[in-house]
């Protein structure tokens, strides 16, 4: 009974210090995140993230959601798949994706209290965005006893609006500005433009530039 319990406790023991040799031991796939987290570490010690103080992108897409909430003069053109022209309409604003929603096209399901739903937040229009749909509402402007009404068209076409005036030359399938067009809509640059970096001149083999 003693030579089998002594049997047993050695053989644990041989278990344990082998598992602490293959502990030990780092595996491949340990290896290789080592080698990824001490690149990535170097990457962030050479060339860490840029932190600003303003961004062009972010101001450009502010002024356009704001010009997309007025009353804009615009020009649309739809192309089919293949890029011929379909038609055209002097316009309104921007084109309304078919699907956009008024409400929230997402809500939980049953009844958990602990359940965790992800659901879409809309956006400052009151709108919750397309993300499906190329169809697209036109907001053409017609004629209509002698004033100028909003005529919404269906499009199930790639559009594309202009912000200046445009005519289409269907005969040769090409849209051409109207001569002395000034566009509606401009981008203010409200940013400090920066000047692109010289590159430093190259040197000769001999260390002489």
């Amino acid at each position: 009974m003693k030579r089998t319990l002594a049997l047993i406790l050695g053989l644990v023991a041989l278990f344990a210090i082998s598992g602490c040799d293959v502990d030990r031991k780092p595996s491949s796939d340990n290896k290789d995140r080592a080698t990824v987290e001490t690149q990535q570490q170097i990457y962030l010690n050479a060339q860490p993230v840029p932190l600003f103080q303003y961004s062009r992108e972010r101001d450009t897409a502010i002024q356009l959601y704001v010009a997309r909430n007025e009353t804009v003069a615009t020009w649309s053109v739809w192309r089919s798949d293949l890029g011929q022209v379909l038609g055209h309409c002097a316009s309104l604003g921007f084109p309304i994706p078919y699907d956009t929603s008024l409400t929230n096209p997402v809500k939980p399901v049953g009844e958990s209290y602990h359940a965790i739903t992800s659901v879409e937040q809309a956006e400052p229009n009151g709108l919750y965005s397309s993300k499906n749909s190329i169809a697209t509402w036109v907001l053409c402007l017609k004629p209509s006893d002698g004033e100028t009404v909003v005529a919404p068209v269906y499009v199930e076409d790639n559009v594309t609006v202009y912000s200046w005036p445009v005519y289409v030359d269907y005969d040769n399938n090409r849209v051409v500005d109207a001569e002395g067009a000034k566009p509606t809509l401009t981008i203010k640059e409200r940013g400090k433009t920066p000047q692109p970096a010289r590159a430093p001149a190259p040197k000769a083999p001999g260390g002489t530039p």
